[in-house]
């Protein structure tokens, strides 16, 4: 079987799928077709798959990895201009710790960074290491290229054109979220970042070592049975998330995708997340070709602004379950 079989064909109902991004660009229109059920199945079964072919270099992505891991091992006083609780804020680093009732002690150091449009925010970001600035503005714009991609797979994966949205999207907002966890062995915890869904409408992963775990909502017709499955780190690999106002546009067919995060025993674990949304007013509905008698709205429309006036309440219920119509 050739890896291009492979990839299209080999299911494994517990594992996160594997998606060959180069074969949207087959002329081949079965190949193709084939692709796009794949990635259909994937987001409605797991909520998440990962990505290979995808045209980022290696270089770019080792470049992202690397001056993350130096802003994080630089001393807090060389950080502490950025320090900041404020959720508002464009440019913030912070440590979040804290005991869950249900998944215990959690740590986290995060650094947050909007991202889109870029010359709005790159002056903002860190300047020390050296060289951050540049290599984060390599790795945002192949990884906002990425997602209008991906973003036109998941319309054509819908049912809906590869271009809805397009221009909107290309206009949109973009968050990049580095996280550093600390080995489990420092810090004694077993949780990085409790369980919790993505208010995007993609989030595209990179992460340096496995610990990012996803519930397994398939359905028992096909094996899901809500536990945790991991998803493995390969080298070059990204992993796309289903977001919630990717459950909103599409009217509840995919669900965004409930994961969490746990740090290694042996090593700092380090992830880049790029959040994907439209512009921070622009307003997400259900996509009207997806609504009929049998399908109605089932979602009010909301905005990425809405979300962190949301997380500013600190209200209890997720932002997704105040969305819900019915």
């Amino acid at each position: 079987m050739s890896s291009t079989q492979t990839h299209l064909c080999d299911h494994d109902n517990h594992a996160v799928p594997i998606v060959d991004l180069s074969l949207l660009h087959q002329t081949d229109p079965h190949t193709k077709s084939l692709l796009i059920d794949q990635i259909h199945q994937a987001c409605l079964q797991m909520g998440c798959f990962q990505i290979v072919n995808h045209g980022i270099s290696e270089s770019v992505i080792e470049g992202a990895l690397d001056v993350n891991s130096e802003f994080f091992d630089m001393p807090i006083a060389n950080k502490e201009e950025l320090m900041s609780d404020d959720i508002y804020k464009p440019v913030r680093f912070s440590t979040v710790q804290g005991n869950s009732p249900i998944e215990g002690q959690f740590f986290i150091n995060f650094l947050k960074l909007y991202a889109h449009p870029l010359e709005d925010f790159v002056a903002l970001w860190p300047n020390n290491p050296p060289h951050y600035r540049e290599k984060m503005e390599m790795y945002t714009k192949e990884v906002m290229k990425l997602s209008i991609e991906v973003l036109g797979a998941i319309m054509e994966s819908l049912n809906l054109a590869p271009t809805y949205l397009r221009d909107k999207l290309e206009q949109g907002f973009q968050m990049m979220g580095i996280n550093s966890y600390p080995p489990s062995s420092q810090t004694n915890v077993k949780i990085g970042v409790v369980s919790h869904t993505d208010h995007s409408i993609i989030t595209i992963l990179l992460q340096s070592c496995s610990g990012l775990h996803v519930v397994d909502t398939s359905g028992s017709s096909s094996g899901g049975d809500g536990a945790w499955r991991v998803v493995p780190e390969m080298k070059g690999t990204l992993v796309v998330l289903v977001g919630d106002h990717l459950q909103v546009l599409s009217n509840g067919i995919y669900k965004s995708v409930l994961h969490r995060a746990v740090p290694s025993t042996d090593e700092t674990r380090l992830s880049i997340a790029s959040f994907h949304n439209l512009a921070m007013d622009e307003v997400v509905e259900p996509a009207p070709e997806l609504m009929d008698e049998e399908h109605p709205k089932g979602y009010r429309g909301s905005s990425f602004q809405d979300y962190i006036n949301h997380l500013y309440s600190k209200k209890e219920k997720t932002f997704i379950e105040t969305l819900r119509l019915n």
